[in-house]
């Protein structure tokens, strides 16, 4: 079985304790395509010393970052390109589209078959941006985000809505793959004992992710729900503001304030004990919370900016407008106040998760594969001239 080289540029993540969307997304693509028989994997990663190794089935190149971020934009960009050259790989598949690692996969898109995946949307996110993070989302993330997706001729997204606004921007042929969840794994957990939950928040504490939203909708619930508890997990820069908040709406016996849940049988376990799961975000190319929520079957209400292709506005979970607290609240009080309603739901939801599972979600990347392979080999022979031929040009 000829094993099809895939040259992998992206953030190198195994290592880390604190996981993101993104970062949990990259680590299990890692994880579910070095498993596979049918695929040799290289990770070219930026880091801060140049390093060859090999964790598991994974081949790691690590290229030196000579100087901290952004200033070396470059430099990164030429030795990421030519690591992808001294590799020679079947294909390159770059994951996020508003760093260097797409610059370089846009700047080889005529040498090798290229894939980007994206997992966020700068062009839309940026307006939540502050800081040292807005200065360099509006100089390089945003020109590079909008550069690269006009020029990487294939391009993954995980919602359809996603879709219908790329389309908007790019003349790239475009694939949906949601994103993946352990599913059997998640099945072993069980709730934790003795927790009273109701509402569970589980993300980063940033504006963009609104958990004020949900705690300015509290108030409202506790008309009908008044030994409501809300437990809210994550950390970032809105921490310090939502404990404001909290105080100020006289809350604080009813949020509880969970810090970065690390441990996955202590964050499944309060999946499994809460009643609903809450995802207020301002904008989101589906929350990763919605996915793990259903997988422990519950429902999720989630904001129409949260793009969350999993909810059936209904059928697994609530949609409601973003920043309308009062149509978020109805919404919980409904899911709290309605047993049936809430076990059919979460019901629903645990068999729709299934089809979410990380082992079919890399078999569809896999198929992507070879037909992007495929097309830009039967593009090269239309042009004239061969494959390996293209490839001794630099």
């Amino acid at each position: 079985m000829k094993r099809i080289k895939v040259a992998m540029l992206a953030s190198y993540v195994t290592h880390y304790t604190k996981t993101s969307g993104s970062v949990m997304h990259i680590k299990k693509t890692i994880k579910y395509l070095a498993d596979r028989d049918d695929i040799e994997l290289h990770l070219i990663t930026i880091g801060n010393k140049r390093r060859e190794f090999k964790e598991g089935n994974v081949n790691v190149h690590m290229i030196r970052r000579p100087l901290p971020y952004p200033f070396p934009i470059m430099s990164s960009v030429w030795s990421l390109k030519h690591k992808v050259i001294e590799i020679n790989p079947d294909i390159v598949h770059v994951i996020g589209s508003g760093d260097v690692y797409s610059t370089a996969a846009a700047f080889l898109r005529n040498r090798y078959p290229t894939l980007l995946t994206v997992m966020g949307l700068v062009l839309k996110e940026i307006k939540f941006y502050e800081g040292i993070d807005l200065i360099f989302g509006a100089l390089l993330q945003k020109p590079n985000e909008k550069y690269v997706l006009s020029k990487i001729p294939n391009i993954i997204i995980i919602t359809p809505a996603i879709k219908n606004l790329i389309s908007k921007w790019t003349k790239s042929k475009i694939y949906i793959i949601q994103d993946g969840i352990e599913f059997e794994k998640i099945q072993r957990f069980q709730p934790r004992n003795g927790e009273k939950l109701d509402v569970l928040f589980m993300s980063h504490l940033s504006k963009l992710k609104g958990a004020d939203i949900l705690i300015k909708a509290l108030p409202m619930v506790l008309n009908s729900v008044p030994d409501l508890t809300v437990y809210i997990a994550g950390t970032g820069p809105q921490e310090d503001e939502l404990k404001g908040l909290v105080k100020e709406l006289n809350l604080e016996a009813h949020v509880k304030f969970l810090g970065f849940v690390s441990d996955e049988k202590e964050k499944y376990g309060y999946y499994k004990a809460c009643k609903v799961v809450v995802a207020p975000s301002r904008w989101d190319c589906q929350p990763y919370a919605v996915t793990e929520g259903a997988a422990c079957g519950k429902p999720t209400i989630a904001s129409d900016k949260s793009n969350s292709a999993l909810l059936n506005d209904g059928k697994i979970g609530f949609i409601f407008q973003s920043e309308n607290t009062e149509s978020l609240a109805n919404k919980i009080i409904k899911l709290l106040k309605d047993d049936k309603l809430r076990e059919e739901m979460g019901k629903a939801a645990l068999e729709k998760a299934r089809e979410y599972d990380w082992s079919k979600v890399v078999d569809r990347k896999v198929e992507i594969y070879k037909e992007v392979i495929a097309d830009f080999c039967e593009g090269k022979r239309g042009k004239g001239g061969t494959l390996k031929e293209r490839r001794r040009k630099v």
